[in-house]
């Protein structure tokens, strides 16, 4: 009986995991972009909000890593994929922020 629990447990994820994988990806293509020639910081300011994009960037990618890699999916490992969707979206939304501002001084 525990086996078709813990089975059933790992099938209700598979979603997360599907999208953790797309996150993934995407992070990685937004983060080529932030490193890109067309994101170079040209203020003091940019430079320091490009350096926090980057260092959180790298961070949600750990995160996402760590997560990904888990085996045993449980409750909290649940709470845990909706915080790191949440800040992706978060530091998705700075990064186009920060770009539409780097494209306005090239």
């Amino acid at each position: 009986m525990e086996i078709q629990n813990a089975t059933k447990k790992i099938i209700n994820r598979e979603p997360d995991s599907l999208r953790l994988s797309r996150m993934k990806n995407e992070l990685s293509s937004l983060l080529c972009e932030l490193h890109s020639y067309r994101c170079e910081p040209c203020t003091p300011d940019m430079h320091e909000q490009y350096m926090k994009l980057d260092d959180y960037g790298r961070e949600l990618k750990q995160a996402i890593d760590k997560i990904t890699d888990s085996v045993v999916y449980s409750k909290i490992i649940g709470d845990e994929i909706n915080g790191v969707m949440k800040s992706y979206n978060k530091f998705q939304k700075n990064l186009t922020s920060y770009q539409t501002e780097a494209i306005v001084h090239h």
